[in-house]
């Protein structure tokens, strides 16, 4: 494996070669990307996925690691790359392929730079199907702070009422756009999610199908979303009865704590 600042300085050429229509921008600082690797504490007996591990600024510090890696990607050209440089590193396996049809049970963490224009789909697969204990990801700085949108707020909705169900979710840092080749129009932010062991893939899927459903129409007050969901009026002022959550509230002022309630009603 090539020393440290030949390999990014190699990274840095490959400016010219992203593919803006599949969100690729580079990350071409060593010290951020060994830091955000460094943030999923890996070890020994470790299975860890990298998605859009990409020119592989993140995939280099996770060779060095005693984990064991695969390194996902949708570009075939930049899989070629990165086999060409982990050729001998018998702990990561670079594979292409697609996230979002890709099987996650497997993997004990998680790391990824994401593209920007699929972020949320990739993070409500990551909440809805994987196994690990811990994921750090970077993603667009204002598409973090939709995801823990609070009760109330215009984006608060399905997802980071499924995030708040299923992991705790720490900010590390800020990532700005000149550490990226080609540069992005915008900063990104690192964090961490802790998954809650307690919580379960069922009860996840339950929920997020739940709160989907009732946020369909944001205007709507809860009975109405509810009468819609079940086609039966009767059984949804029922629900809400024995929950204790007023007919007239909306979507967006229900808790979590709420909807696990709803949840528990139906099934």
């Amino acid at each position: 494996m090539q020393n440290e600042e030949k390999y990014f300085e190699a990274i840095k050429e490959y400016k010219l070669l992203a593919k803006h229509e599949v969100g690729q921008n580079f990350l071409s600082d060593p010290r951020t990307s060994e830091a955000i690797v460094k943030l999923a504490e890996l070890k020994k007996g470790d299975e860890v996925l990298e998605i859009g591990s990409g020119a592989g600024s993140l995939s280099y510090f996770i060779a060095q690691s005693s984990a064991h890696g695969v390194l996902l990607d949708i570009d075939d050209g930049l899989i070629a790359k990165l086999k060409f440089d982990f050729k001998g590193c018998d702990n990561v396996k670079p594979v292409m392929g697609n996230v979002l049809k890709h099987d996650l049970s497997k993997y004990t963490k998680i790391i990824g730079n994401l593209p920007y224009y699929i972020t949320s789909a990739i993070i409500e697969r990551l909440l809805l199907s994987c196994n690990a204990s811990k994921c750090v990801l970077m993603i667009q700085k204002e598409a973090y702070q939709r995801l823990i949108s609070p009760i109330g707020s215009k984006d608060y909705g399905p997802l980071p009422i499924l995030l708040s169900y299923r992991a705790s979710v720490h900010k590390c840092f800020q990532v700005p756009r000149t550490n990226f080749v080609p540069a992005p129009h915008v900063d990104s932010l690192v964090f961490c999610l802790d998954f809650d062991r307690k919580t379960d893939l069922l009860s996840a899927g339950r929920l997020y199908s739940v709160a989907s459903s009732l946020f369909l129409h944001r205007r709507k007050t809860i009975l109405n979303n509810l009468i819609s969901y079940l086609q039966d009026e009767t059984k949804a002022k029922a629900i809400l009865a024995a929950t204790g959550i007023s007919s007239l509230l909306r979507p967006e002022d229900l808790s979590l704590n709420d909807y696990l309630s709803i949840v528990r009603q139906l099934y």
